[in-house]
Parts: structure tokens; C-alpha cells; sequence
């Protein structure tokens, strides 16, 4: 299954996304059902990933893509477009650096992880659609 496939079947508006994550076309991006052992390390709040142009999504999300994954989905298509822009190394760089930085801040994991300014950007992307 592709992201282009879930936004048609979600009714989510795709030329505006199409815009949002120049230059990644949604039909390029392969999304699969994240491994039983992936999810077991993500713990409960953590529904999706994305590594460079595969997005690893909840099962039950998937199997539900129309109804709940659409800003999930799009969030996760920002990040596919900041792998592109950004290249392996610098993405994980920026990543983890964004992460260090909050802990070093004094702030919790979850803080931390709302703080990296990656995860900023594709928060407020995909929030531009819900």
C-alpha cells in the first residue's frame, strides 16, 4: 500500500499535501504495518514511523487508515519529505540533537520528544489539515 492510496481512501485533500511535502509524491511512499517488535519498543503512544520513504504505521490504524490516520499519515509525510531534504545522516543528526538538547533542558522523554523541532514541523503541518 502507498500514502497516495491512504489519502484517496481518507478523502484527505491530496494536492494540498502534494504542496506541503514538495518534493515527495504520496504514491512513492510505501507505508506498511509496523512489526509486532517495533511496536513492543514504541510502547502506547507512539502509533507511527518513518525511515527515509516507508512509513510504519499501527496495524489497527492502517486497517482504519480512512477514519483516524489521515494527520498521522500527513505528519509522517513531512518527515518523509525531511529525510529527502536533510539526507540519512543529517535528519538523524537533528533528530537526536533536538531530542538531547530538551533532556539536557531538564525536560522529561515526552517533552523532549515534543520539542524537536522536527517533530514541531511536521505537528504543525499535518495540524493545517485537521
Amino acid at each position: 500500500m502507498n500514502a497516495g492510496q491512504l489519502l484517496h481512501a481518507g478523502g484527505v485533500d491530496s494536492v494540498r499535501v502534494r504542496l506541503l511535502i514538495q518534493p515527495i509524491e504520496p504514491d512513492s511512499v510505501s507505508v506498511r504495518p509496523a512489526p509486532r517488535l517495533l511496536q513492543r519498543v514504541w510502547g502506547r503512544e507512539i502509533r507511527a514511523m518513518t525511515l527515509r520513504n516507508t512509513i510504519l504505521l499501527d496495524p489497527t490504524l492502517l486497517a482504519a487508515a480512512q477514519d483516524r490516520a489521515g494527520t498521522l499519515l500527513i505528519h509522517e509525510l513531512v518527515h518523509v519529505r525531511q529525510w529527502h531534504d536533510l539526507g540519512v545522516s543529517r535528519f538523524l543528526w537533528r533528530y537526536l540533537t533536538g531530542y538531547l538538547r530538551g533532556r539536557f533542558d531538564g525536560l522529561g522523554h515526552r517533552g523532549a520528544y515534543l520539542g524537536i523541532p522536527l517533530e514541531v514541523e511536521a505537528r504543525d503541518s499535518a495540524a493545517l489539515f485537521g
